[in-house]
């Protein structure tokens, strides 16, 4: 019986980490580009260096090409292929999840810590999406799950995974699978009076570098051979350094902005993260809470003090935050519920569903082409009605009746964001509009700036217009011609006579507004 529940939940999370990702089309900016590349390494015939729109993309290392890879070879080119294997990672997640969770903590932990996390909109959000962060997420819990295990058992075979983990982490994301994570180590260490030399003795640490380099290294050698390291020169000072150091693309923000990324992201049960952490605190001769308390503390701290600051950049903790608010869970009593006072955090989360519900509402309403399916927004209330319920199954200290109602409603809220909502949405979306509009077969280029997820559909080069110049002359062909442009650059070519706007969509929430020009009507 016992396994055949865990499967279930198994199977319930990899339906939500997959729901409706052939339905959704390849749109926002960061899955159009790493999806485009993966298929463009195909075209060209080149696995060693990325390209995007086949100029050099020096954005994130190869670990989620080669897997878009392996699926495009398996199922073609399609949305599909781009993202199975995120989903496939988000199930690895979730087994991995459990297994360390029963593993320390016992089955009732490894339960309720697998719960939270496939009750979260926001984890299954991460592992439909084309990037590298859902491989990034698996391998880094690899890291700091082994990196545990290792320590209270000292078996070599975690010691190995810690540092293969730790390669395989840097090959999806850089350097940050090592620096974060030897932190963590090493403030833990300290906590429990274990940094000395016969600890880092077993460690190994030159044996277990080498394995992390030979895992790792081969590609970034290969990378900056072929390209005069350029593509390293640029990955490290720019998309690392620089992004630390100052907000890159408009995202920026106060210190506390990533603490309520993971608030906000693992809803609902995150509303009970003060109780969770009183209760790690009380039972801090648990080494393994301490533990986890400290990736989590340390992970999102880390990124507090970066100049950069998006969602996904913290998703790696929701695991050792799951178990956290599992181990509250399962260690909570009908005694000890006051003393807790879960009442308020319940009215807590009831106010919050209220207000994403309204805010999704008006969000929606401000987006001309999105106004009049407003209404989807109020797929939330569905949260706040698990809420209420959870507080009336409180007042009658009925605590798994108040967990399922979270739980349950909060899936209910998934299936219906991705199969509803969210394909309501994205049908309005100015590529999928603007696609049918475009003959394949004739010469396409952009000027200035474009959508990205074109690059992804077309799968052509979209050659570069630098000059009002070269737009005439494209324009100026005998056959029918297309130039994808923003709204904001249409004032540079107003003088052109046979220049015609086929279409202008504003990009849903975005300040760009995309238009196709030709040079027939």
């Amino acid at each position: 019986m016992r396994k055949f529940f865990v499967f279930s939940i198994f199977l319930i999370g990899f339906f939500l980490f997959s729901a409706n990702i052939w339905g959704l089309s390849i749109y926002s900016l960061d899955e159009a580009k790493n999806a485009t590349c993966a298929k463009e390494m195909i075209q060209r015939g080149d696995y060693i260096v990325p390209t995007f729109n086949y100029e050099l993309r020096t954005d994130k290392p190869p670990m989620h090409y080669y897997f878009m890879i392996l699926a495009y070879k398996l199922f073609g080119f399609n949305e599909f292929s781009a993202r199975i294997f995120s989903s496939i990672f988000g199930l690895l997640t979730l087994i991995l999840t459990f297994w360390f969770a029963k593993k320390t903590l016992g089955y009732k932990t490894a339960v309720l810590s697998s719960i939270v996390l496939i009750s979260s909109l926001h984890t299954s959000l991460q592992f439909h999406m084309a990037v590298p962060d859902p491989y990034l997420i698996f391998y880094l819990n690899g890291v700091f799950f082994s990196f545990y295990l290792w320590f209270k058992e000292r078996k070599d075979r975690f010691l190995y995974a810690f540092y293969i983990f730790m390669g395989l982490g840097v090959l999806t994301k850089g350097p940050v699978a090592v620096v974060l994570p030897s932190l963590i180590v090493l403030l833990f260490l300290f906590f429990t009076h274990s940094f000395n030399l016969n600890t880092l003795k077993h460690l190994k640490i030159p044996t277990g570098l080498f394995i992390t380099a030979i895992v790792s290294l081969p590609w970034y050698i290969a990378v900056g051979l072929k390209t005069n390291w350029v593509w390293l020169q640029d990955f490290i000072f720019k998309h690392n350094i620089s992004r630390f150091s100052s907000p890159m693309e408009g995202h920026g923000g106060l210190f506390i902005l990533t603490f309520l990324f993971v608030f906000f992201g693992l809803l609902p049960f995150s509303v009970f993260v003060f109780q969770s952490f009183i209760k790690v605190w009380k039972d801090k001769y648990k080494d393994v809470l301490v533990y986890l308390a400290l990736v989590v503390i340390v992970y999102v701290g880390f990124f507090s003090i970066s100049g950069t600051k998006l969602p996904n950049y913290t998703t790696p903790v929701y695991p050792s935050m799951a178990v956290i608010l599992g181990y509250f869970f399962a260690n909570l009593t009908k005694e000890n519920i006051k003393v807790f006072r879960l009442n308020w955090s319940v009215l807590v989360f009831i106010a919050i569903s209220i207000f994403i519900s309204i805010g999704v509402y008006i969000a929606l309403k401000n987006e001309k082409v999105l106004s009049d399916i407003s209404y989807v927004g109020f797929i939330f209330l569905l949260w706040t009605l698990g809420g209420i319920l959870a507080y009336i199954f409180l007042s009658n200290k009925r605590i798994y009746l108040l967990f399922s109602s979270l739980s349950l409603l909060s899936i209910v809220v998934i299936v219906l964001f991705f199969f509803y909502a969210f394909v309501k949405i994205d049908k309005r979306n100015p590529v999928v509009v603007m696609l049918p509009l475009i003959d394949k077969e004739k010469p396409i280029a952009y000027y200035r700036g474009f959508n990205p997820a074109f690059a992804f559909y077309l799968g052509t080069p979209i050659p570069k217009l630098k000059t009002v110049e070269d737009v005439k002359n494209f324009l100026n062909k005998n056959e029918r011609v297309y130039i994808l442009t923003r709204k904001k650059y249409l004032k540079d070519l107003k003088n052109i006579k046979n220049l015609k706007v086929i279409s202008i969509r504003k990009d849903l929430f975005e300040k760009t507004t995309s238009v196709l020009i030709s040079n027939r009507d």
